[in-house]
């Protein structure tokens, strides 16, 4: 199995979480993995960037046009990251009520607006990175990790915030927009 995924946000966000957490689920099942994450100003909201090759990679950057995967917790770092995407490859983004990803042909794009979620006490604010995972498992089918794997990479991570986690998670991975 080889597969690139490229996770970015806001510093704060937690995008270092979830590649940890991800890296946690590859060594659970004995996969080679590599990674690296780029966070300059990210303590102060600035771009957090990071790549996580699963598989025999042997450089952690993911190239321009290479992503399987783009999972995004805020969209206009979404929207800078888009040139990595391979052509069939899949966007999973968090929206916000005051900025929506523009309407973009031949894209394979799914946005939730879980800002909206964690402002009206649906989720904890901490854990919509870990929404946003399970949102994109219910969207990628193909994902490396199965549902199970990510629940014990998170219980292994940070025990003490397991249950919050993995409830916000499962509320990922289960949501259904009300339309």
């Amino acid at each position: 199995m080889k597969y690139q995924i490229v996770l970015t946000g806001v510093g704060g966000q937690g995008t270092i979480f979830l590649v940890k957490l991800l890296a946690q689920c590859a060594l659970n099942k004995n996969i080679p993995f590599i990674g690296t994450e780029t966070h300059g100003m990210a303590q102060k909201g600035g771009t957090v960037i990071s790549y996580l090759k699963i598989g025999d990679f042997y450089a952690p950057l993911v190239g321009k046009g290479q992503a399987d995967i783009i999972i995004g917790l805020y969209p206009t770092e979404t929207l800078r990251f888009l040139e990595y995407l391979k052509k069939d490859g899949k966007v999973i983004t968090n929206v916000t009520d005051n900025f929506n990803l523009p309407k973009m042909e031949n894209l394979n794009i799914f946005t939730v607006n879980g800002s909206r979620l964690a402002v009206n006490g649906e989720i904890n604010p901490k854990s919509l990175n870990v929404f946003i995972l399970g949102y994109t498992l219910q969207k990628s089918p193909d994902f490396p990790f199965t549902k199970e794997e990510i629940e014990d990479g998170i219980k292994a991570i940070n025990a003490k915030f397991a249950d919050t986690n993995i409830k916000a998670f499962n509320k990922g991975f289960y949501y259904r927009e009300n339309l």
